[in-house]
């Protein structure tokens, strides 16, 4: 009978909790195992939170104010010797913000569509037609500035109420423009702000036929609002009534749905009075577009509350208007009904488009050169030159063309198209995030549907509407992500 064997040595380590935190060496040939502690697991290093106000969602509305204060400091007659630095600091200070705010940018769908734009823009700085550098400058500063928010807005951790206040201060400031402009019209000559330079050297005949004769026999300009261009209400009666309807729709505030209400009726008034038929065939397609997604999506009260409010105070805006303009309201909105909407643009607007497809894309397939028009030749342009002389933009698809000839007429709205997709799909969503996004994707929707039918009016992307247009679908896909990856407990 054979000699029981030895019990085997226990291997050391395997066994028991904290076996994770040891390890087993051979510290010499045949020698036995040891169990060496790797001691306690180094605390991870946490990122320090950032703080400060270039990391706080606050910078949003707080460079809408910038913005509105700007727009505004413009219509003061002692600011007028310092235009240029004005207009300058609104457009340098995204530049700034695109610099110093801090972090990492969401990747917005639009992004490849308006950097490869910019790029081909770029580009043109060795055109020919550039012939001066320093309005060349101007100009690429002034397109990076206006899609600079797609970058340095969505590096901010943006949540739904600093969204909807930003929203809140542009319905505010527009409605105001529109109630500005109501009071120009009832008070000739009290609100009315000094005319914009450019508008002056067109010449006396010009500025007749910006006028018009009101119900109580004197002749007044178009509303211009809070803007230095006669009929520049419109752009604000626009965004009151349509800023207002998301307000209307989404807050369950009786002040507030006053206030929104008040906005919509205000804003009509003023959009009769500016007698601006191309933008009031924009709005008519938004709240279209508006209706549209409340169908799509159920909801049928809402809708309902939409047409009720909006119908009633275009009808009820309307006869007040021709009673305080008179005839030449009446008139002029009589002669919308009297063609199809086509004939009404073509007629007004469509001349400048059938012009810039029809003669400028051939001149400049490639671009015209930088600097040649609009704000940069204006303050830094050189037009002595008979070959390259100034030229002038009525409305984007031309401004595109000047820019970079046919990629860049094919890359920005593609950009804007596949930012409008994305909202859509967004305002389709049936998952409810607490914070009714798919009815702010609706007005975001609508409002991106506007942007890209202005363009057919006027140089949309050259001013800060532009930038706005940015700043705030960049704001939406912030605030939307951020809700999105936030715990539920926390919302």
């Amino acid at each position: 009978m054979s000699a029981p064997r030895p019990p085997l040595p226990a291997r050391p380590g395997l066994q028991g909790p904290g076996v994770l935190g040891r390890r087993l060496v051979r510290r010499a040939p045949n020698a036995p195992l040891e169990v060496v502690s790797s001691g306690p697991p180094r605390a991870e290093r946490k990122a320090a939170p950032r703080t400060g106000l270039l990391s706080s969602s606050k910078l949003v509305p707080l460079f809408i104010l910038v913005l509105i204060s700007c727009q505004v400091s413009l219509l003061v007659e002692a600011i007028a010797p310092l235009r240029v630095v004005v207009r300058i600091l609104a457009f340098g200070m995204s530049l700034a913000l695109l610099v110093l705010v801090p972090g990492r940018s969401l990747r917005h769908p639009a992004l490849p569509f308006v950097l490869g734009s910019l790029g081909i823009t770029a580009l043109n700085f060795f055109n020919p037609g550039t012939v001066s550098p320093v309005a060349a400058a101007a100009q690429l500063g002034i397109q990076l500035s206006i899609i600079a928010p797609l970058l340095w807005v969505t590096r901010l951790s943006i949540d739904p109420r600093m969204f909807r206040l930003t929203l809140a201060l542009l319905f505010f400031f527009n409605a105001a423009s529109a109630t500005v402009g109501v009071l120009q019209v009832y008070f000739p000559g009290r609100f009315q702000p000094t005319l914009s330079s450019a508008v002056q050297a067109q010449g006396d005949q010009y500025l007749r036929s910006l006028e018009f004769e009101t119900a109580s026999g004197e002749r007044v300009y178009r509303p211009m609002g809070l803007t230095d261009m006669p009929g520049g209400a419109a752009t604000g009666a626009f965004y009151a009534v349509l800023l207002g309807s998301g307000f209307l729709l989404s807050s369950r505030r009786g002040l507030t749905r006053g206030l929104s209400a008040g906005g919509i009726l205000l804003g009509l008034l003023s959009l009769y009075l500016c007698q601006v038929r191309a933008i009031a065939l924009m709005l008519v397609v938004c709240l279209a577009a508006l209706a549209f997604m409340l169908t799509l999506t159920g909801r049928v009260a809402r809708l309902a509350k939409l047409f009720a409010v909006v119908g009633g105070a275009a009808v009820f805006a309307f006869g007040w208007a021709v009673a305080v303009g008179g005839d030449a309201v009446q008139s002029r909105w009589d002669s919308l009904f009297a063609a199809r909407p086509e004939e009404v643009y073509r007629s007004n607007r469509g001349h400048f488009l059938e012009g810039t497809f029809e003669h400028l894309l051939p001149e400049y397939p490639l671009g015209a050169g930088l600097g040649r028009y609009g704000m940069p030749n204006a303050y830094f342009g050189d037009n002595s030159d008979p070959e390259h002389p100034g030229l002038w933009a009525e409305i984007q698809w031309t401004a595109w063309v000047y820019d970079g000839g046919v990629l860049v007429m094919v890359l920005y709205p593609l950009g804007m198209l596949v930012t409008m997709a994305w909202v859509l799909r967004m305002a389709r969503r049936r998952e409810d995030l607490g914070e009714e996004f798919w009815l702010w994707g609706s007005v975001i929707f609508a409002y991106n549907l506007g942007a890209l039918a202005l363009t057919f009016s006027y140089p949309f992307f050259t001013s800060q509407v532009g930038m706005e247009f940015w700043l705030l679908n960049a704001a939406l896909l912030g605030a939307w992500t951020h809700a999105k990856t936030l715990h539920a407990h926390r919302r």
